[in-house]
């Protein structure tokens, strides 16, 4: 059964994921995600949350109000930063959302889940970043904790408006204090990547940050090439980039349309952007080379 309601979304994301999953390796990096998905599960009962649902190194949380929402970002942001792990300390950032949801069984969808997950996309490590809509309904002990910190248009409003920082830090002598009348715009959301390769499209997104490429089954694209590794590539999302990380041996071979030539990316990475082509282990003039095709997807990036 499919309904509308009014809720406060937020999504909490784990920071420099990209470099866990690299540096841990994946099986000991998704033990790292277990455990700040049973942190975040334990915390929301308390403020009247419930956690929608796990999104790759992310969660989506819904609250009844907005002040219930602030108040469980704040905790969690706090329990990280109290956990002094020396070799991989755990941090997050966040974004909150309030409007009109569509509900249909457990999960929820609409404008205000993708404003959401776009604000915690573009937070600074221990940010919160929050919408006006938020602000507003905020009483006014958790008001005192918010401050104006973009200029922004989001999706679904032709108005501009403000986006606030929600600070949930004791001890503020650290807090870098903001000059109000140097509010900037907050980056645009240019759209998804959508990969395509012998007849089949992937395409990575928010709800879908990471593809692998390789010769080995197991991967999002797999191509048959004796120069292929058996996980050759990686494509992820980092906040509002796409990375490619080469893990071959052979390296890959990345070009740009509208850009002379071609680049090879050999045990490194670069970013993508716009469209072209991708090959594994050969040059693109290679005429056995195997192009995977890439290019923005019209939607937006953090559309459901």
């Amino acid at each position: 059964m499919r309904e509308t309601r009014n809720q406060a979304i937020a999504f909490a994301d784990l920071a420099e994921s990209t470099r866990l999953f690299r540096e841990l390796g994946d099986a000991a990096a998704r033990d790292l995600t277990e455990v700040f998905y049973g942190r975040v599960a334990d915390a929301l009962p308390a403020h009247g949350g419930r956690l929608v649902k796990t999104l790759g190194d992310g969660v989506m949380c819904a609250f009844p109000d907005a002040d219930r929402a602030a108040l469980a970002m704040s905790a969690l942001h706090a329990q990280f930063a109290a956990v002094r792990a020396l070799e991989q300390p755990l941090r997050i950032h966040s974004g909150i959302s309030f409007g009109s949801v569509i509900v249909e069984g457990a999960d929820m969808f609409g404008t205000i889940v993708n404003v959401a997950a776009y604000l915690a996309a573009i937070a600074r490590t221990n940010q919160i970043l929050a919408t006006q809509a938020v602000a507003d309904r905020l009483t006014a002990p958790v008001r005192a904790n918010a401050r104006a910190a973009y200029a922004a248009r989001l999706k679904g409003d032709d108005r501009e408006s403000v986006v606030h920082e929600i600070l949930w830090q004791i001890d503020r002598a650290e807090i870098t204090n903001l000059n109000p009348a140097a509010v900037g715009m907050l980056p645009a959301d240019e759209g998804a990547l959508q990969f395509q390769f012998g007849g089949a499209m992937r395409r990575l997104n928010a709800f879908n940050p990471r593809l692998a490429f390789g010769r080995e089954a197991g991967n999002d694209i797999v191509v048959v090439d004796d120069f292929a590794s058996r996980v050759h590539a990686m494509v992820e999302l980092d906040t509002m980039r796409v990375k490619l990380i080469d893990r071959s041996a052979n390296g890959t071979y990345v070009a740009l349309d509208g850009m002379p030539g071609e680049a090879r990316i050999l045990r490194g990475e670069t970013v993508l952007h716009g469209s072209g082509r991708i090959s594994l282990g050969r040059p693109l003039s290679d005429p056995r080379a195997q192009p995977i095709a890439f290019r923005r997807d019209q939607r937006a990036l953090y559309r459901v």
